[in-house]
Formats: structure tokens, C-alpha cells, sequence
């Protein structure tokens, strides 16, 4: 389990390549959420996000081979932003179309009826969903992924800036 300093919770998460790790990332982003007051409903897309990335890096990336790292960091990116960064050491992932802004027709076709849904394949246009931003590349050995979340008050939401 991540450790915590005096009620501040730690800015990086280090999991190893085995599904059963990701237990762990819950009771980190309840720390997170409580520093950084994230609502609900961002840390819920907060979460589906990174556990998408982090079970695709463990099952696709490390072909389910353990003990391999995965890093985790959260880190402040303007006034009401959190920026998640992802890095592993797997093989370079390289969709089609290595471009985050154009990816989306070539990662998979985004299904209209429910009856074209077939499993796999939808992660980058679930993430492209949730996040306000994302953008991954290369590192000399690995890959690296930003997720951005705007951290809306409730209170805003509902009525708008004042």
C-alpha cells in the first residue's frame, strides 16, 4: 500500500505488472480526492481511466508477466487540474495512428448500437471520454500516459462560475 505522509497524500503510486495490484489505486485516489477535494464523479472517471491503462499495460504491454513496474503520478496542473502520468518499461506502444488527436477512428471504430460492441479495443475512445486530456509516446525504454481531470467544485456544476 502507498505510504502516507500526515494526512498528504503521496504524489506517486508504484504498482507491480500483476492484476491484483490494482487494489491498490482505490485507496490512493480516496487519499488524493480528500487533498485535492475531487468530486465524485471525476474521481469515479479518474479511476476507470487509470485502471483501463493500468490492466492494458499489465495484460498487453508485459504480456501478464509479473514484477515488472508501472508508476503512477499525480501531480497538480493548473488551478483546478490533476494530471495522472503513467510509465512503464513494456514494448513501445504504437496504435496506427500514433497521434492522440487522430486516434480515435484509427484505435478502433467507435460503435453506434450497442448490438457492434464487441470486447477490446475501446480503451483510448473510453479515456479520450472521461479525460479533458490525454497524450501518450515513447520514453527511451517504455511508454508514458497523461490523463487530464478538470476538478470541478459540485457546487459549480451546478450553478456555474460565479
Amino acid at each position: 500500500m502507498p505510504e502516507m505522509c500526515a494526512n498528504k497524500a503521496e504524489a506517486r503510486l508504484t504498482l507491480k505488472s500483476q492484476i491484483q495490484d490494482l487494489a491498490l489505486l482505490w485507496p490512493w485516489l480516496d487519499a488524493l480526492a480528500l487533498e485535492y477535494k475531487i468530486p465524485a464523479n471525476t474521481l469515479f472517471a479518474i479511476n476507470l481511466c487509470l485502471e483501463e491503462a493500468i490492466s492494458n499495460v499489465i495484460r498487453h504491454g508485459y504480456a501478464g508477466q509479473p514484477n515488472n513496474t508501472i508508476t503512477v503520478d499525480c501531480t497538480p496542473a493548473a488551478e483546478n487540474w490533476l494530471t495522472f502520468i503513467v510509465e512503464d518499461s513494456a514494448p513501445h506502444f504504437a496504435p496506427a495512428d500514433s497521434d492522440p488527436a487522430t486516434a480515435r477512428e484509427s484505435i478502433a471504430p467507435k460503435p453506434t448500437r450497442i448490438e457492434d460492441v464487441e470486447p477490446g479495443g475501446q480503451g483510448i475512445n473510453l479515456m479520450q471520454h472521461f479525460a479533458g486530456t490525454l497524450s501518450w509516446g515513447p520514453l527511451p525504454k517504455g511508454n508514458r500516459l497523461k490523463l487530464g481531470f478538470q476538478i470541478v467544485p459540485p457546487a459549480e456544476l451546478e450553478t456555474g462560475p460565479i
